[in-house]
C-alpha cells in the first residue's frame, strides 16, 4: 500500500496549535514539525496571501463557538517575500481596478434602491393628495431597508422585489408614523440599552399593535 506523503508536502494542510505540547497537530498525521525555513503570514492581506498560497504551505486553524477561524498560512520566507514583492509592484493597478468596482457596485446600488423605491410606491398606491407623503416614504423605507450587510429585508433575494418593497414600507411606517418605538421605549424602563425579547408577549404584543396601526394608516391614505 502507498504510503501517505510527508506533511511538508501536502499543499494547504490545516493545522491547529497542539494540546499535547508546542507545536501544530493534524487530524490525518498528528503532530507535525514546521519545516525549516517557513514562517508565519497572518491573515489580513488577501492578496498577499492568495500570492503566498500558490507554493507550499500549511493553514493554521482555530476552533471557535460555532465556526473555525483561519488565522494565517505558514509558507517558506521566500514566498512570503515574493508575494509582498507581486503586491507592491502591482499596488498601482489594484487599486484602479478596486476603484472601478466600488463605482460599479454604488452604481448598481442606486439602481436598485430606485427600483425597490418604485415598487414601494405601487404597494402603498396613496391617493394623489397624499402623493408627497408617499414619495418620502418610498425614499426613506428604500434607504432603510438596503444597507449592504445590514440583513435587512432589502438585502434578501429570496424574497420577490414587491414582498422586500412591502416588508420595507410597514417597517418604515411602523417606525416613524406609529408609538411603536415610544412603546419599546416604556416597556423597556425608558432604557434604550434594554431590549426586549421578540418571544415576550409583551413585545408580542406592542408589535401587533403596532401592524394595526400600520394598516390603519394605510387604509386613511388609500382612501
Amino acid at each position: 500500500m502507498a504510503r501517505a506523503p510527508a506533511p511538508r508536502l501536502v499543499q494547504g494542510l490545516p493545522v491547529w496549535h497542539s494540546r499535547e505540547r508546542e507545536g501544530y497537530w493534524n487530524p490525518e498525521y498528528g503532530e507535525v514539525e514546521l519545516p525549516e525555513g517557513w514562517v508565519f503570514l497572518p491573515s489580513g492581506d488577501a492578496f498577499v496571501t492568495r500570492q503566498a498560497k500558490k507554493g507550499p504551505h500549511w493553514v493554521l486553524l482555530k476552533r471557535r463557538k460555532g465556526y473555525t477561524a483561519t488565522l494565517g498560512v505558514f509558507c517558506p520566507e521566500e514566498s512570503v517575500q515574493q508575494a509582498e514583492a507581486k503586491a507592491a509592484e502591482t499596488e498601482g493597478s489594484r487599486a484602479a481596478r478596486r476603484e472601478v468596482g466600488k463605482r460599479t457596485r454604488a452604481r448598481a446600488e442606486e439602481r436598485y434602491r430606485a427600483e425597490l423605491e418604485q415598487e414601494i410606491l405601487a404597494f402603498l398606491e396613496f391617493a394623489p393628495e397624499h402623493a408627497l407623503l408617499a414619495r418620502e416614504i418610498a425614499k426613506g423605507a428604500a434607504a432603510r431597508a438596503t444597507p449592504v450587510g445590514s440583513g435587512r429585508v432589502g438585502r434578501t433575494r429570496t424574497l420577490p422585489l414587491s414582498k422586500r418593497a412591502e416588508f420595507a414600507a410597514r417597517a418604515y411606517i411602523r417606525h416613524k408614523h406609529t408609538n411603536y418605538e415610544a412603546d419599546l421605549w416604556r416597556a423597556s424602563g425608558e432604557n434604550p440599552t434594554v431590549d426586549l425579547d421578540p418571544r415576550d408577549p409583551l413585545y408580542r404584543e406592542i408589535k401587533g399593535e403596532a401592524q394595526r396601526a400600520v394598516d390603519r394608516f394605510l387604509a386613511e391614505h388609500r382612501g
